[in-house]
């Protein structure tokens, strides 16, 4: 069995006549009859039906179906990732981050490290938290600018604190407290609270409890949105309030204001999460102009791992 095998196969599954697969292919389709059937043959089993309407995908056809997409798709990554290893192939590492990170962190970071290293490429990919992590897991990223973490996060990745941010209610503009300069956070106690949905901002309505319970109560969630921008609308049309870091109200959020809390006043942290045991030396550099601006003595080329 060859890719041409199967590539030939998927095709017919997806067009369900000979004829047409043949012409995507640019095959004649005598030549693509016959692959097929050396291709049932070897593997023993009918693959299609041959009815007067067409051809219908057997049970076992439907099976190896998707093992011959999964085959095609693992065999294009590994040429992909082989190219890796060119001579001329430049260094580069992917980024990933929420978008209130983008311009009080990542975007003057990037210029920083782009002056001392023009050659490097660095791509970015808006994300939320959740899928971040599961990005950086599975190496799709080298890093990841998550904002707020769980406590998990650090048990599985190396954790960089980028800034501690002061938490503010976040109010729709027609709200009674929507005017005043600062707000207590016990006055929100009766008040519906919009959250995250856990599997895309993992520990955010954890860290927002905290917060009022802090403040002698627990809040009342009442809808669970999977983005910043849901949160705000949410916000916006009534549906109830929220706490977030200052540096979410770079976002547009028409009709929804930030007010912030009179002391005590609850803060969470903003972090940056890399794999355990990377130790490109370009990365840690980035790493280091993410946080808060500090001068960095630029990393020796010479010195440095190549990143994906």
């Amino acid at each position: 069995m060859e890719l041409r095998h199967l590539r030939y196969f998927v095709t017919v599954a997806e067009e369900l006549n000979v004829s047409r697969a043949s012409a995507r292919l640019r095959i004649s389709q005598p030549a693509v009859s016959r692959q097929l059937r050396d291709l049932e043959d070897e593997l023993g089993v009918e693959l299609f039906r041959r009815e007067k309407s067409g051809l219908k995908l057997t049970r076992a056809g439907e099976t190896f179906l998707a093992h011959a997409r999964d085959l095609l798709r693992r065999s294009g990554d590994a040429v992909k990732q082989m190219a890796a290893f060119g001579a001329r192939t430049k260094e580069s590492f992917a980024v990933g981050y929420i978008a209130p990170v983008l311009a009080s962190i990542l975007t003057p970071a990037l210029r920083r490290f782009s002056q001392q290293h023009p050659d490097i490429e660095v791509s970015l990919r808006e994300l939320s938290p959740g899928e971040q992590l599961k990005d950086l897991r599975e190496g799709r990223l080298d890093l990841a600018l998550i904002g707020n973490p769980c406590p998990e996060v650090e048990r599985e990745f190396v954790v960089t604190v980028l800034s501690r941010l002061p938490f503010q209610a976040v109010l729709p503009d027609n709200h009674l407290l929507a005017l005043r300069k600062r707000v207590a956070l016990s006055e929100l106690k009766e008040e519906d609270f919009i959250g995250f949905a856990e599997e895309r901002f993992p520990g955010r309505n954890t860290a927002i409890c905290a917060a009022c319970q802090a403040a002698g109560f627990t809040p009342r969630f009442r809808h669970h949105v999977e983005n910043l921008t849901a949160l705000l609308a949410f916000v916006a049309a009534g549906r109830g309030v929220t706490l977030a870091p200052g540096e979410v109200d770079q976002l547009p959020h028409p009709q929804a204001v930030f007010v912030p809390l009179r002391p005590p006043v609850p803060s969470v942290v903003s972090v940056a999460a890399r794999r355990k045991g990377d130790e490109n030396l370009l990365l840690r550099e980035l790493l280091q102009y993410c946080r808060s601006g500090e001068r960095v003595q630029p990393s020796s080329r010479k010195r440095a791992r190549p990143g994906k």
